[in-house]
């Protein structure tokens, strides 16, 4: 898929740019390590060009979107936001999912593992449309986040809940507003017209120019979707692909009869879930861990890597891996067995710190 408007001017200015599953995407400025500082020191700001978005109206699409969709879509309130998966038939993760119901329209935000059109498949009964070539989603992110929203949309926005949504306009451009985020951190994401988004790009970085705001790309968020312990569809999500074994049964509403995949997803379930993913650390100073190495303990073979990077807070290298279910909890001696060798290893909690928005009260600022 050709870039938006707003990807291709950035790219011109010197962004990197990759393919994600045949859309193009901003992977970075030059400098992972100092986009991933701003998002955790301050704030950053993202084109979400991978982000697939879906409206329809409440009264025709929140209960074909309950049929297909994990969680209780048909329960969402004026206002809110759902967080769930879309699965497909044999029950493998597609899709992680935000699905707004904002006033009578309701969106549906998706980041998939698959490619667009198999999306659009699942989602062609639900009364719908695909509207991501007429939409550009931006994304905030940091402690700071809410400071140039602050100052575009005024001090409302600061007793939005988390997920949630409402109608906003930053200067003359309407935008949907959900307070949202993956990162750990602050979080909003804002969906603009395409046309009106280079705009409102341009007006929140100049906005947040005082609090260090620093634009931000794919390679980035990976990091702090890892070491923040938000689940990444397009790592460990398409790696392992069963719901259960990422731990994302948070996701679902059993008590349905019906979403898609669910036959599957039951059938595993009431089999018993063999293998689970958990977090786990490289020894101070080692680096070198890649997707698909062995994880031993004890000597014998436990798990292996299923995703992995450098996090900036902990200033080791991490990443998850995919165990045996017995041996999945944290606190064990570990070895990594990279291509260079072995590496010492040990199993942690996520999130492995506490993120610097926790210690914010939006009430004070």
């Amino acid at each position: 898929m050709n870039p938006s408007p707003l990807t291709a001017r950035l790219q011109s200015q010197g962004a990197l740019i990759s393919d994600r599953d045949g859309t193009t995407v901003i992977a970075g400025f030059g400098d992972v390590g100092t986009e991933y500082r701003a998002v955790r020191e301050a704030a950053g700001l993202m084109v979400a060009s991978h982000v697939m978005v879906f409206k329809g109206t409440v009264d025709d699409a929140l209960f074909p979107l309950d049929e297909v969709f994990a969680g209780n879509v048909a329960n969402l309130r004026f206002g809110r936001v759902l967080h769930t998966l879309l699965a497909d038939r044999l029950g493998q993760v597609v899709a992680d999912a935000y699905i707004a119901c904002n006033d009578d329209e309701i969106m549906v935000l998706c980041e998939a593992c698959r490619p667009r059109e198999e999306v659009v498949s699942l989602l062609s009964r639900c009364q719908v449309i695909d509207v991501t070539d007429d939409v550009e989603v931006l994304c905030i992110d940091g402690p700071k986040a809410w400071a140039p929203l602050r100052e575009l949309a005024g001090r409302d926005i600061l007793g939005m809940p988390y997920l949630s949504v409402e109608n906003q306009n930053i200067d003359g451009v309407p935008v949907a507003m959900l307070r949202a985020g993956k990162t750990a951190e602050f979080g909003y994401w804002l969906v603009a017209p395409v046309e009106g988004a280079p705009a409102v790009y341009d007006r929140l970085l100049a906005a947040g120019r005082k609090i260090g705001i620093q634009p931000y790309g794919q390679d980035a968020l990976d990091l702090l979707k890892l070491d923040g312990r938000f689940f990444n569809v397009n790592c460990e999500g398409r790696v392992v692909g069963d719901p259960l074994a990422l731990g994302l049964q948070w996701m679902f509403d059993f008590q349905k009869e019906r979403f898609s995949g669910r036959e599957a997803i039951l059938s595993r379930r009431s089999s018993g879930v063999h293998e689970k993913v958990i977090g786990f650390a490289l020894a101070q100073g080692l680096r070198g861990s890649s997707n698909g190495d062995t994880v031993f303990l004890d000597g014998g073979v436990a798990g292996r890597v299923v995703a992995c990077g450098w996090s900036g807070r902990l200033s080791r290298e991490m990443g998850l891996a995919i165990m045996d279910r017995p041996v999945a909890w944290a606190g064990l001696e570990l070895v990594v067995q990279g291509a260079d060798g072995a590496l010492a290893a040990a199993s942690i909690s996520l999130p492995p710190f506490i993120p610097a928005s926790l210690l914010v009260r939006l009430d004070e600022v």
